[in-house]
């Protein structure tokens, strides 16, 4: 089991108390209902074989992590057993889990683009890369299309709307602005996405100049992306 947050073990025992698996155990669910989050991260042993997690991409450079969020802002990986001795179904998790978003704050400044607007969703109490499992609801936009998203870091995302072929063809701005952000740093994730009816699908990236770059996906993809004006 994970504890996540940059706070000294002190810290988050003074929040949880030395056991913390104990206080989640003896909570009451509808407790624990209120408090799930998700988050996106690495895969590692550091989130334990029994991690509630979802793999994001088809690389498998990152997850999409079950938590509880502690009263301190602690996020404390569920495990199956936990699950199991709350008596929640593992849907009902996620769904919670990402419904519970709603309540947490972000912000970001918008940037204008040829026909189309970049956001950047920054986390305030909760990383922002988070809002993705809920991301035509978090900047206001149904997305019909979808969007390109990248994730450089955990708490930030960037979406790019899809609403013509023009702004598909402006991945390599997208990806280079998020290089911008992890210069000093190493990325959540290096890959590029296609958010679509709440589906993320990892795409294929070729570059055919420092700032020009094709994208390849699946089938779907390809369908909806032939569907858009030019």
């Amino acid at each position: 089991m994970a504890l996540f947050r940059r706070q000294s073990r002190n810290q988050q025992n003074a929040a949880w108390g030395q056991d913390v698996r104990g206080v989640l155990m003896s909570a009451p669910p509808e407790r624990i209902r209120q408090d799930l989050r998700l988050m996106v991260g690495r895969p590692g042993p550091h989130l334990g074989a029994q991690a509630v997690l979802w793999p994001l991409g088809d690389r498998g450079e990152i997850v999409a992590v079950a938590c509880v969020k502690g009263p301190d802002g602690t996020a404390v990986t569920i495990e199956a057993p936990m699950v199991q001795h709350w008596g929640f179904a593992i849907e009902d998790v996620w769904l919670q889990a990402a419904t519970n978003l709603r309540t947490e704050g972000y912000g970001g400044m918008p940037m204008e683009t040829t026909g189309s607007t970049l956001h950047s969703l920054n986390g305030q109490s909760w990383p922002g890369s988070a809002q993705v499992f809920r991301l035509g609801e978090a900047i206001g936009d149904p997305l019909r299309a979808g969007a390109l998203v990248v994730l450089p870091t955990d708490n930030n995302l960037l979406a790019l709307p899809l609403n013509s072929q023009r702004t598909v063809g402006m991945a390599g701005f997208v990806v280079k602005t998020a290089q911008a952000l992890t210069r000093d740093q190493q990325p959540l994730s290096t890959g590029i996405f296609w958010w679509h009816e709440g589906i993320l699908e990892e795409l294929e990236v070729e570059w055919k100049g420092p700032e020009h770059a094709t994208l390849t996906g699946s089938a779907r993809f390809g369908q909806v992306v032939r569907a858009l004006p030019q």
